[in-house]
């Protein structure tokens, strides 16, 4: 079945009974796998259906030799439905639709994928499923154990939708007098209707460790390049922006126009940084302002998922780092309208 149509026809669907619970302990008990266990009950059961009453039946039992092992018990099967069914108010909106399920707990489960944009990109790309759901759906299906294999520790940090408040700052970095300012950036940079208009920044790894990420970030793509850096230092930092450009290839006037920085001592080399990209400017924004280049700040939040904060950088390596990268392009935003940073470039 394609991506494009999801929708299956199946027979009247009806809740395992306590005599199927039983069978289902027995054929667990030789060995049968759920796909197997699913064929042999009569009305068939779909192997997920049958593996959600496993997991749903799960006790640790300790044998005879004293080890410990999960078994399946029907009557502990029995008794989850129970108190779940005495608990329970309308049934749920996503039904019986398993390909709906399994689209979920592949891109948010496998893919990593957030709620949103798995929800998102359904309707951005018009895929058809027996029903719909919101994002807050999905997200309290996660919290209640609905989907196989997905808890909260697989999802990015919950946000309370309220927006952190920020106090602009006017005043001019001590120790870079003579960069140009922020405020000083052409309209179209400021407003992001074109491409070409970068955010620079370094992710730094383990406390005591030297080596570091170098990550550009497209304002209006949200293109994010990412370069390993042996250290903070100015030389390291040309050297990969230098790299950086390499790799992107094209027009350089085209690809790099101006790059905004934080002032940082390993940025404030203006003229090697427009002379190593190529670009027409570069930009700095006020001391203590990192709102000021969100979404630099946003891609590394993303890129943090994948190298939390105390990692040893100096052992990832640069195919390791590729991917991640690869990952983050090709991820749907909703900003993008639940398209890619690598499908608005492409545009």
């Amino acid at each position: 079945m394609g991506q494009e149509h999801h929708n299956t026809e199946e027979g009247k669907w009806k809740q395992i009974s306590e005599k199927e619970r039983y069978k289902i302990e027995a054929l667990y008990q030789q060995g049968l796998s759920a796909v197997e266990i699913g064929r042999s009950l009569s009305p068939k059961r779909d192997r997920r259906t049958i593996e959600r009453e496993i997991r749903r039946g799960l006790i640790l039992q300790r044998k005879s030799d004293l080890r410990e092992e999960l078994v399946y018990l029907a009557d502990a099967g029995q008794r989850v439905h129970d108190e779940k069914a005495s608990n329970k108010g309308r049934g749920l909106k996503i039904g019986h639709d398993h390909e709906l399920a399994k689209y979920l707990e592949q891109k948010i489960g496998e893919d990593k994928w957030s709620p949103d944009a798995a929800i998102g990109f359904i309707k951005a790309q018009s895929l058809q499923f027996s029903v719909n759901l919101c994002t807050k759906t999905v997200y309290n299906y996660i919290d209640k154990g609905i989907f196989l294999g997905i808890s909260n520790n697989d999802l990015w940090v919950k946000k309370d939708g309220v927006k952190r408040g920020y106090k602009k700052i006017r005043t001019v970095a001590l120790n870079n007098k003579n960069g140009k300012s922020i405020t000083e950036r052409p309209k179209e940079v400021d407003e992001r209707t074109e491409q070409g208009h970068w955010e620079i920044d370094l992710v730094v790894g383990k406390q005591g460790t030297k080596p570091a990420i170098l990550t550009l970030v497209e304002r209006k793509s949200r293109k994010s390049l990412y370069v390993l850096v042996k250290n903070k230092t100015q030389k390291e930092v040309v050297a990969a922006i230098k790299r950086a450009r390499r790799r992107v290839g094209g027009n350089f006037s085209e690809v790099f126009k101006t790059i905004t920085a934080d002032n940082g001592s390993e940025f404030l080399d203006s003229d090697a940084i427009k002379e190593a990209a190529k670009c027409d400017e570069v930009y700095y924004a006020h001391p203590y302002s990192s709102w000021e280049r969100g979404s630099n700040e946003n891609g590394n939040r993303i890129l943090r998922r994948f190298v939390p904060k105390g990692t040893d950088i100096g052992k990832l390596t640069s195919i390791e780092l590729q991917r991640i990268e690869d990952w983050v392009n090709n991820y749907p935003r909703r900003i993008l309208g639940y398209k890619s940073a690598n499908q608005m470039t492409a545009c």
